[in-house]
């Protein structure tokens, strides 16, 4: 992975960890965007599924579920 890949990934977790959905699936984007197999790992499929059944809905991100894996 590399390190602007691994920096978003980390920007993702930090977001959710303060339970802010939006920015957590803009970073989530991010790391599609620098290293798209990073986003199928299983970490960050369960970070997908979480925002996915979590409240509130953001658009795009059923999509992006489904392309990563996060949602058969």
């Amino acid at each position: 992975m590399g390190r602007r890949a691994r920096a978003w990934t980390d920007t993702a977790r930090m977001w959710h960890a303060l339970g802010d959905g939006r920015p957590t699936f803009a970073a989530l984007r991010r790391v599609e965007k620098e290293a798209p197999q990073e986003v199928r790992r299983p970490a960050l499929r369960a970070l997908t599924s979480a925002l996915l059944y979590g409240p509130g809905r953001i658009q795009g991100l059923r999509e992006f579920a489904v392309r990563t894996g996060a949602l058969t």
